[in-house]
This record gives C-alpha cells, structure tokens and sequence, in this order.
C-alpha cells in the first residue's frame, strides 16, 4: 500500500512511510514553557511505535499569544527544552517537525494578563466568555512576523527536522485571513489579496530562516464553518500562492476528512451540534489539484484504521497525521503495521485515575481531554 510507502519532501529529506502523528495540544508543560517529562514521555512512547515524522504541540512564538500552557519558542531560553522535545520526538528514527503558533485574540488572559489580547482587530472570538482585544498596530504585525521567523531559528538551532506553521483552527495567523476576525484597512486586510498577506509573510519568513534543507510545512482550515467566513474558493486561492513558496507540505486541518467538516470556532463539544454547509468536492482534492505537486498535502482526521489512510491517500493526500487515534493507544501504529487491529484501544479508560499511567498521558492533558466531551470515545 502506499501508505506504507517512504515520501521525499521538496528540501530532500525523507520519510520512510506516510503517517505523522498529529500535532496534540498537552496543554502539561511547565508555566515558563519548558516541557516536562511526563510531557517528553507522551511523545516518546508514540513516536517509538514507527511514525514517519511526528508533529509537536504547538509552540508560542510570543508570551502574548498563549492559548494555553504548552512549549514555547519564543526566546533562547527555550532553547534546552526544544532540543529535549526533538530528542523524544526521534524515539524510533522518524523526523521531528516543530508546529508554531500564535493565539491571537484567544489567547488565554490568564496566562498573557487581561489587559494584553491583541488580534487583527477590535473583534471578539465566538468562543464562550470571549474578551474583546485590542486592534495590533502596524509594528505589532511586523514584530509578530519577526517572532515566527526567530522560532523558526529556535527549531533549526535546537535540531528539528522541519517547522509547521499553525494557519488553522482559529489562530493568529487563521485570524489574519479570516473575513470574520480582519476588518483592517490597511495592506493586512480588506480585500482577499490584502488578508493573505500575513499567512504569505509568516510562510515566508519561515521558510527563510529554517533554509533549504528543513521541511517547512504550513496547516490551514480549508473553509470556515459561520456563514460570514472564508470560503474553500478563498482557501484554494492562499494554498496556491504558498505553493509558490517552496513550501514543503500543506496540512488541511479537518475533524473528518470524509466529511469535509473542519473545526467551528466555538468548540462547545457537548451542545448541540451545528449544521455544516460542506463542499460539493473534498478539501483535500481541491487543494492536490491547485497545488500541483509542488508541496505534499497532509490530511488529518478521522483516521483510526491503515483503510481510512487508504482512504485519504485516494482523495489526493501524500501524507496522514493521526490524532485523536494514537491519543488512545500509544502504539496504534505497530497494531495497525502488524494487522492486529483487533487489539487497537478504541477509547480512554473508564476510570480517569487509569489514563496518566496506562496511556502516558500527562495529568494536565488528562484534563483537558476530558474537559471537551465526546472529542475521544471512552470505553
């Protein structure tokens, strides 16, 4: 099968077959974004199992942008913790590829200080309890710019393989292309062609600092679910101009690649679910046919089994990243290799007390899991 298949990328480096693991928020490292062991531990135990390239956390490229409390790679202190992180992410050969992110207008005030939300502009998230944040001046988006491209230079330093730019599920930089979250009038917003230009700097940016030989990889909502938002036409026209870029891999960030469904920005996991007007054709064919072959396409969700691998590959997608799946069961990938599937984990432990030790799971993460109903089963 293809998926068993080994793939190189654009910059040359290879992997020896198409599954990633999933960027997973632990929301476990310690308060000054250094990650803790039970953190490295998480990761080590999964990428062990044979991943071609395993996908971190997201890392915060500025203290005012935390959305929670992951890693962090903002400054060169940072530095020690992100080699760490590299070294358990490389637990059985396979790449380490470091996502980026900045939270934008929801970061978390209790961590960056209520008075310090900043985002495109002065407009609330649909999430729950949602503060207002202030419009970024014209040098605060320039700064920002400046703060992926130095945690670019982090990952290079600290001996990852690749970065991936976090452009999906409602982030700064989603934000900036978002019709919904940019009402700036300047050259960062207003018409389709001005909202792009911040993803096509950052993209940009990255791809200078990591050189020619790192994997530069970019994740991007395909469409956003309110009715006001950007469209899968809007996001075909962005993957087309970061094509241009030499770009490595674009991720389509969806819940479920076969039903097209990407993530609403009000995440309320145990209300009443909203109905989705999807695309008559998959995200992930529309983007492999504008791309063109010049960057890989990497899907992701809803992969529990090699056959829904399969099943991506055939829409057009080069590369699987396994979320949710590996989440519950550590060594999803050997059962899955071995065709023991019968064995594969279908849930987290009934009782709460047995996921940390069973799973690896750090307590943090454990809770903040279990704080988003129904996103994984339980047995």
């Amino acid at each position: 099968m293809v998926v068993w298949s080994p793939f190189r990328f654009n910059c040359g480096q290879a992997i020896s077959n198409r599954f990633v693991i999933a960027p997973l928020t632990t929301d476990a490292s310690h308060e000054d974004g250094t990650a803790a062991d039970d953190e490295l531990e998480f990761v080590r135990r999964r990428s062990a199992s044979g991943f071609g390239a395993t996908i971190s956390s997201a890392a915060y490229v500025a203290p005012d942008g935390r959305s929670w409390q992951g890693i962090g790679a903002a400054h060169e202190g940072h530095l020690p913790s992100l080699q760490r992180l590299a070294e358990a992410m490389r637990a059985a050969g396979g790449l380490a590829i470091l996502q980026i992110y900045d939270g934008g207008r929801i970061a978390r005030p209790d961590l960056i200080g209520e008075h310090a939300l900043r985002a495109p502009s002065a407009v609330a998230s649909l999430r729950p309890g949602a503060k207002t944040p202030r419009a970024m001046t014209a040098d605060e988006v320039e700064g920002l710019i400046a703060s992926f491209r130095q945690a670019a230079s982090l990952a290079r330093k600290a001996g990852f393989d690749g970065v991936e730019v976090h452009g999906a599920n409602h982030y700064a930089v989603h934000q900036f292309f978002s019709p919904r979250a940019n009402h700036r009038t300047d050259k960062w917003g207003g018409t389709l062609a001005k909202r792009m230009n911040f993803p096509l700097a950052v993209a940009h940016a990255v791809r200078d600092a990591l050189g020619p030989k790192l994997i530069a990889g970019f994740r991007v909502t395909p469409f956003e679910a309110e009715s006001d938002g950007y469209t899968l036409d809007d996001s075909k026209l962005l993957c087309g101009e970061l094509a241009k870029l030499n770009l490595d891999y674009i991720s389509v960030s969806l819940d479920d690649y076969r039903n097209s469904r990407p993530v609403g920005e009000t995440r309320v996991y145990n209300g009443p679910v909203a109905k989705i007007d999807t695309p008559a054709e998959s995200p992930v064919t529309a983007f492999a046919r504008v791309i063109a072959g010049r960057s890989a396409v990497m899907t992701s969700g809803g992969i529990k089994t090699c056959a829904d691998a399969g099943g991506a590959i055939e829409l057009g997608a080069d590369l699987v990243a396994v979320g949710r799946a590996v989440v519950v069961d550590p060594e999803w990938l050997s059962k899955v290799r071995s065709k023991h599937d019968a064995s594969i984990l279908a849930g987290l432990p009934k009782d709460e007390r047995e996921i940390a030790g069973a799973l690896s799971i750090p307590p943090r993460m454990v809770e903040y899991l279990l704080s988003r109903p129904g996103w994984i089963p339980r047995l």
